[in-house]
């Protein structure tokens, strides 16, 4: 039996699915690969890329070991093209994808395909994401196109009737465990050694195990720890006792960066709503606390009006953020609708 994209752990039937329609040359031409950061979209989207340019033979789609694999995995391969948000920028601009979408009528270097991967396509603005609909509609002979969005909600409703869908499969906490346990020896000496912050860890991840391997990396790691800790000092100062000096000390300590800031407002925004769920009596397992009873006892010294205030908050400032509202703008924003 044919192994498919070995490198993608889990999402069985997906990669049956998509390694047949390879074998078979009835791929569809254009992707949505759905799923929040470090769920394998990269993965997925890399392996396609080797399978559709794979020239080994055997018992494994891409076989992971010829040039052309190896190339691609490298990140070197000349027909593969990316687009990626601009670092000092929220989106992805309609001339970015003007410029990216011309290139594809142009012929390939050496494979018989041209393969365009969109990063954070979720962050493309609706003018960007209307000058793709053309391409999407009828590509160029040999053009396939991959849109990969952390939030598919942001795309626009033409894009997705055009695009066929993928979403990531996410791991139960138990399934991370095992797997970080076998592909990290970090993670199982941590494991055995300290088996709190192991868990930490492991929920931290959100049932994606890229995210789950970049926190066992010991500087990311330390880094995520830090994180945690401003966060738990942030819903520290919600408690009713706290005044709103105690608030805004604590939101002086998030990253002034706007990524940074976003990824922290999201941890956040998912220990609140931990917590409302906890006081609604939800039997959800938690997302960021490591157990219901840390959830349940600062849930329950906020009280359900105070979290839900400070989750509209939360998202307003989330929404701020990814209009590109300046980043000091949208602290002192976040700051004034805590101080009621």
């Amino acid at each position: 039996m044919k192994n498919y994209f070995t490198r993608l752990l889990g999402n069985e039937e997906i990669k049956a699915r998509l390694g047949k329609a390879i074998e078979r040359g009835t791929l569809p031409h254009a992707f949505l690969i759905g799923g929040p950061s470090g769920s394998g979209k990269r993965t997925l989207a890399r392996e396609i890329c080797a399978a559709l340019n794979c020239k080994g033979e055997g018992a494994s789609l891409p076989c992971g070991s010829c040039s052309s694999c190896r190339r691609i995995y490298d990140g070197n391969f000349p027909d593969i093209i990316i687009l990626k948000k601009p670092e000092d920028r929220a989106t992805i601009g309609v001339d970015h994808v003007k410029s990216f979408r011309e290139d594809m009528f142009l012929s390939s270097t050496e494979s018989e395909y041209k393969i365009y991967l969109i990063e954070d396509a979720h962050t493309m603005t609706p003018e960007a994401q209307n000058a793709l609909l053309k391409v999407l509609e009828e590509p160029p002979v040999g053009v396939y196109i991959f849109l990969l969005a952390d939030e598919c909600d942001k795309i626009l409703t033409t894009i997705k009737s055009r695009s066929q869908y993928i979403a990531m499969t996410r791991f139960t906490v138990a399934e991370l465990s095992e797997i970080l346990k076998r592909k990290s020896s970090d993670a199982a000496t941590m494991s055995r050694l300290d088996p709190n912050k192991f868990s930490s860890l492991i929920i931290a991840a959100d049932g994606r195990v890229g995210r789950a391997l970049s926190l066992f990396d010991k500087r990311l790691s330390e880094k995520s720890a830090e994180e945690r800790a401003d966060v738990m000092a942030f819903i520290s100062s919600l408690q009713p006792r706290k005044s709103f000096v105690d608030i805004y000390e604590a939101l002086s300590q998030f990253p002034e960066k706007r990524q940074e800031l976003s990824l922290l407002l999201e941890s956040v925004t998912n220990a609140i709503r931990d917590m409302v769920i906890f006081l609604s009596g939800g039997k959800t397992e938690p997302t960021f606390f490591t157990s219901s009873e840390e959830c349940g006892m600062l849930a329950r010294e906020i009280g359900m009006k105070r979290l839900l205030s400070v989750y509209d908050a939360l998202l307003s400032a989330l929404e701020l953020l990814s209009k590109n509202a300046g980043v000091q703008n949208v602290r002192a924003s976040l700051a004034s609708a805590l101080k009621a």
